[in-house]
């Protein structure tokens, strides 16, 4: 009985003591005022870096918790499961998962446009083998995900090519191993910048297609915020959009400090990053009518469920030009 009361108290010792660790540690490391997740050495996302390096969020006087994630649909999962309150992602997952799994967020600003390309193994390139869209019938092709803007612009260039998605074998890898992932069975993969000009420099791969060329001045990614947190927090929700668009227009003003910030977070060669830096198109304004082409293919190739008709209705609440317009 003596020993049973004696554990009693020590196992409440212990979880009181616990609580009171928590309450200290809780008091020391509070929560930042906003989270915001990106891609993984995504340089469309640069403003992002140069807001850090610069220090534009310590100008707000707001605090900030960086998440990272593999590709746009795996940050609105992040959204989903409240990692995460604001974030830098494409256009496409945001919209489809938005609509299939009714991820509750709302686009507030553009990031940039282009930047993405299709890239071909050189040896297949340099034989023949591969030289066109065409020539990937049958074959395996490298993209980083279903619900990403680069399997968009996939699906945009084999209908260009009068082909279906179903002509290749796509085969979704990681931008980081797409470069060592190709072979003759599989010589082309679709992916962010730098990654593309990164196998290119590696003389890897060679530029079979830039997004560019695929649909010019398309827009790719946007800043969104969770819904729940832009009701809760519309100052804080404010202040990250004037970050953002003060980092835009110092990445547009003074391209070679915006390239050595790229080179040190990036950790790459400068000569890569010049060159997916040239290729990518920096620009804060929100694209209506680009992002409603986005959703009126997608509702084409069967991705969302959606109707035609109810694009605009969906449009006008999905994207909220308020906060970057103000």
């Amino acid at each position: 009985m003596v020993k049973t009361k004696t554990l009693a108290i020590v196992v409440a010792v212990v979880i009181i003591s616990s609580f009171a660790v928590y309450g200290y540690w809780s008091t020391i490391t509070p929560r930042a005022d906003v989270r915001i997740g990106y891609l993984n050495q995504d340089l469309h996302q640069l403003a992002l870096q140069v807001a850090l390096v610069n220090g534009y969020f310590d100008d707000e006087n707001i605090t900030v918790e960086t998440v990272v994630f593999g590709n746009g649909a795996f940050e609105m999962d992040g959204f989903l499961a409240d990692q995460i309150d604001m974030g830098y992602l494409g256009a496409a997952p945001a919209l489809t998962k938005r609509l299939n799994m009714d991820i509750l967020i709302t686009i507030l600003a553009s990031v940039n446009l282009e930047g993405s390309a299709i890239m071909v193994k050189k040896s297949e390139y340099d034989s023949g083998a591969v030289t066109s869209i065409a020539n990937l019938t049958g074959k395996r092709v490298h993209h980083p995900g279903v619900s990403t803007v680069q399997n968009f612009l996939l699906r945009l260039a084999l209908e260009n090519a009068g082909m279906t998605y179903d002509d290749i074998i796509p085969v979704f890898t990681v931008p980081p191993q797409m470069e060592g992932a190709l072979s003759t069975e599989a010589p082309a993969f679709i992916a962010w910048e730098p990654y593309c000009a990164k196998a290119e420099y590696n003389d890897a791969a060679v530029l079979l297609m830039n997004s560019g060329e695929i649909w010019p001045n398309h827009p790719c990614c946007v800043v969104a915020s969770a819904n729940s947190f832009l009701e809760a927090h519309p100052d804080v929700v404010q202040k990250v959009i004037n970050v953002h668009k003060r980092a835009e227009q110092w990445i547009v003003d003074n391209p070679i400090g915006a390239i050595a910030i790229a080179v040190d977070w990036l950790e790459m060669d400068q000569s890569p990053v010049e060159n997916a830096f040239n290729r990518i198109i920096f620009d804060y304004n929100l694209n209506m009518t680009g992002l409603t082409m986005y959703l009126e293919f997608l509702i084409d190739q069967g991705q969302v469920d959606l109707q035609l008709s109810e694009v605009t209705s969906f449009m006008n609440g999905f994207v909220n030009a308020t906060f970057v317009e103000s």
